[in-house]
């Protein structure tokens, strides 16, 4: 499978040095590293985008083709680098936002899941994403334990001829 790691940069105003970041309480809570970008694999184009509607003024511009057999043949991840435990309040958050052919929303999953076949989710919703920028949350609570480097928060995109823009992903562990 055809993988390309894309940076936001300056798109994410928590990437900030680690220094301030160790200060601030929630940054503590996160287990990606949201200032590592995007994986983004699948039939689609991508390229980094000037934005001044998005915090950093910049984004990642993902155009699709057109609608595949699998909504998750095309799309975009963040790894989770850290341990999750049975109980553990799980919150992903994403800014995002979609030009359509039909100017319609796009239909779009997003999850939280593990990272090898046969892919499980431990959390799905799915999302209807305008025209302008808009946060999108999941929220869950883990139903075993998972290691570190073992999961994801991935963006199933290929639902129909569309471009998705993505902000900064994060993911939080909220705790027991």
């Amino acid at each position: 499978m055809n993988r390309r790691h894309v940076l936001i940069t300056g798109a994410c105003a928590l990437a900030v040095p680690a220094i301030a970041r160790a200060q601030d309480p929630i940054t503590q809570k996160f287990i990606n590293k949201p200032e590592d970008g995007w994986t983004i694999y699948g039939p689609q184009t991508d390229k980094t985008v000037k934005d001044k509607d998005i915090n950093g003024g910049r984004a990642i511009e993902v155009k699709i083709a057109s609608a595949n057999g699998n909504i998750w043949e095309a799309a975009a991840q963040t790894a989770i680098i850290k341990p999750i435990k049975k109980g553990d309040k799980i919150l992903g958050v994403v800014n995002l936002r979609a030009a359509t052919e039909s100017g319609g929303p796009a239909s779009l999953n997003l999850r939280l899941q593990i990272n090898t076949a046969p892919y499980s989710d431990f959390g799905q919703k799915s999302i209807s994403v305008g025209p302008t920028w808009q946060q999108y949350a999941i929220d869950t609570v883990a139903p075993q334990d998972y290691a570190a480097n073992t999961t994801v928060m991935v963006i199933h995109l290929a639902s129909g001829k569309q471009s998705i823009f993505l902000g900064p992903g994060i993911v939080l562990n909220m705790g027991q």
